[in-house]
């Protein structure tokens, strides 16, 4: 499967966008399936690169566990992760800019897997995926778009 990128114009103030991709609450709402996100190592807000996290996601009936790593961060305009299991990983990058609307999110998604199997299903299932994705797109847009009209 090849990179994912996706980009959304959110109409927010890219300090709120960036608080609803970061906060691990705010991510239940738009991460379809999240179930919760521990730090077995503790979390360090002051320099989160490098925190390593669990996250229980349902899939279908089954709730599966990713073990993942912050890679990059500059609040409030980066946030990198890579996460995955035994048959895949992603790096997700989540870039914001500021524009006169609000802000821009550019989404990016480096995909690898773990043997052949793997690469032919991440084939198969690539347009899901990307359907995937984008209700996720709009459910952060959504959630920013509330929080942003909420704090004024």
């Amino acid at each position: 499967m090849k990179d994912i990128t996706y980009t959304i114009e959110i109409q927010a103030p890219i300090e709120t966008v960036f608080h609803c991709i970061n906060d691990n609450e705010k991510q239940k709402i738009w991460m379809e399936g999240l179930q919760e996100t521990k730090y077995p190592e503790g979390l360090d807000l002051d320099n989160p690169i490098g925190t390593k996290f669990i996250q229980k996601i349902k899939e279908g009936g089954r709730v599966i566990e990713y073990k993942g790593e912050v890679i990059a961060y500059d609040e409030p305009t980066l946030c990198a992760v890579q996460i995955g299991n035994n048959s895949f990983s992603v790096k997700a990058f989540y870039e914001l800019s500021k524009t006169e609307e609000g802000t821009r999110l550019d989404y990016r998604a480096e995909m690898g897997t773990a043997n052949l199997l793997t690469k032919v299903m991440g084939f198969l299932f690539s347009g899901m995926t990307k359907r995937i994705l984008h209700k996720q797109m709009m459910n952060l847009k959504r959630l920013s778009e509330q929080e942003a009209y909420v704090n004024v």
